[in-house]
């Protein structure tokens, strides 16, 4: 017999809100699956419960629902529900669940908590206080799992508290409806990661104020893009649910933190594209519009991850001479990002270096040593591994950025184990201050120079060489002079010499 699917999603945290509006003249709106439910009786707050309407919503889901003094019988045909007007428990599948609250006859209707509702009918909950409404997302076990080219076929992760768009897997919402209110200004064209940190969204048309949140338990980034639909040519792709759901996901495996990059057509009222960034740890994130481009950039951590890959560690002290490792990214035939004005990233790089090496030989306390001094190539691997079997104290490497989209400026800071954060912190904030540009956030990312070694390790990409006024700063002698000035005062500064 097919099994009724359970989540144990708790809902303390909805129930802890509920009580703030038991004493308003509005009851809250039920909406499910993105669609507002039509009933005589409203919610009803008893202590710290909040009651639900049961009939609306299992007729809602398709349920029989039947009333025999005191008891109500709902049924889908494989399981079976029995409430009893004020008991403290039900009967489901004859196992029996306590309630937190009895079930209550309201006027001919019957009540039950919302926490059971939810855990029992297979439903995700989420309430949003701006609205005062709830809404409750079916987890259809019917429907298809969701995959992207090169996922392996992977099922979607579970949707949270109605927080997160729904995937049409065991154990998820079905992430809404399709049909539109028709009051959509714009259309999501694709959602692109662009294996780094940064996830672009084009856009037809003009939307307005993005609204964003942070949950927790598991960590996760939500926004919402109001009037908002998927463009008829959505080119990321997506699975449409029995009841009319759209829905997909992106996989990421090449991040420390982000997991996943989930999607949906999140409601009609407006009309919500929704997008869900699934991470094993606190992180900081970015929310920017880029000529008709939103742009969400996944920055530091700022918490543990499941598996840490590093402890913090205070900066090191008491030593006569500092080993420094400076390494100029790409070189030779691995020339790098090519600018728009015709030079490449390689050039930039060794320049860079060259020039901090030659401030660090002035410095009695720093011994600065290099992964490559011309246009030669060096494996990644051997990069790394020249510093680790230096012992040295400290790792840079020197890089430059590029993007499709050329209005996209700014400088970039990336740490990988969680004991070069502080590293990367007083780094990023001398790179800025050298360059000039927009503060693009220092980021975590598994590039093997700051994975493999062992020391506090950094990558900057100074600026992005797809942007003319980026290009040409960067490839500016004089301009180069500061930002090498700024990077000896950033490795000073956290060695505690300066």
């Amino acid at each position: 017999m097919k099994k009724f699917v359970t989540v144990v999603f708790l809902l303390s945290l909805l129930i802890s809100m509920f009580p703030g509006i038991a004493g308003a003249a509005e009851a809250p709106k039920l909406y499910l699956n993105g669609k507002q439910l039509a009933s005589n009786a409203e919610p009803k707050i008893v202590g710290a419960s909040t009651l639900v309407p049961i009939r609306t919503i299992t007729e809602g889901l398709g349920y029989d629902v039947n009333w025999t003094s005191p008891n109500v019988t709902i049924s889908n045909g494989d399981t079976n529900v029995i409430l009893t007007i004020g008991g403290k428990t039900a009967v489901v599948n004859d196992h029996e669940v306590k309630l937190e609250a009895p079930a209550l006859n309201n006027d001919g209707a019957t009540l039950v908590p919302l926490r059971f509702v939810g855990e029992q009918f297979g439903l995700d909950v989420y309430w949003d206080a701006d609205t005062r409404t709830v809404h409750m997302y079916q987890q259809n076990v019917s429907n298809p799992p969701v995959t992207e080219p090169g996922d392996g076929g992977n099922p979607a992760p579970p949707v949270d508290g109605g927080t997160d768009p729904g995937t049409g897997t065991p154990g998820n919402g079905d992430g809404g409806t399709t049909t539109p209110a028709g009051d959509e200004t714009a259309f999501l064209k694709s959602i692109v990661f662009d294996g780094l940190g940064s996830i672009y969204l084009p856009y037809t048309g003009e939307i307005g104020d993005v609204k964003q949140q942070v949950l927790h338990s598991p960590e996760r980034v939500v926004v919402d893009l109001p009037y908002m639909n998927f463009a008829a040519d959505f080119s990321t792709g997506f699975t449409e649910t029995s009841n009319g759901g759209k829905l997909g996901e992106v996989v990421v495996d090449s991040h420390p933190t982000l997991k996943k990059i989930r999607y949906s057509y999140f409601s009609d009222k407006p009309s919500t594209v929704r997008v869900v960034l699934d991470l094993n740890a606190p992180t900081n994130y970015q929310v920017s519009k880029e000529d008709h481009v939103i742009r969400i950039d996944v920055l530091e951590q700022t918490g543990p991850v499941t598996t840490d890959p590093g402890t913090p560690v205070d900066p090191p002290t008491g030593k006569d001479v500092f080993n420094v490792v400076l390494d100029a990214g790409h070189g030779a035939k691995d020339p790098g990002a090519l600018s728009i004005n015709g030079h490449q990233e390689k050039e930039y790089n060794l320049a860079i270096t060259l020039k901090v090496k030659a401030l660090l030989d002035k410095e009695s306390r720093i011994k600065p040593y290099l992964t490559r001094s011309n246009d030669t190539f060096v494996e990644l691997d051997d990069r790394a591994k020249f510093a680790n079997d230096l012992h040295a104290n400290l790792f840079v490497s020197f890089h430059a950025n590029k993007t499709e989209n050329a209005t996209v400026s700014g400088s970039e800071t990336y740490y990988y184990r969680s004991d070069s954060i502080p590293f990367a912190k007083v780094m990023h904030k001398h790179l800025v201050a050298g360059t000039g540009f927009r503060d693009r956030g220092v980021r975590q990312a598994a590039y093997v120079v700051v994975k493999k070694t062992t020391m506090p390790a950094v990558l900057l990409e100074a600026g992005y060489l797809s942007n003319a006024s980026d290009s040409s700063v960067l490839f500016s002698d004089v301009k180069q002079n500061k930002i090498a000035a700024e990077i000896v005062a950033g490795i000073k500064e956290y060695l505690k010499l300066s």
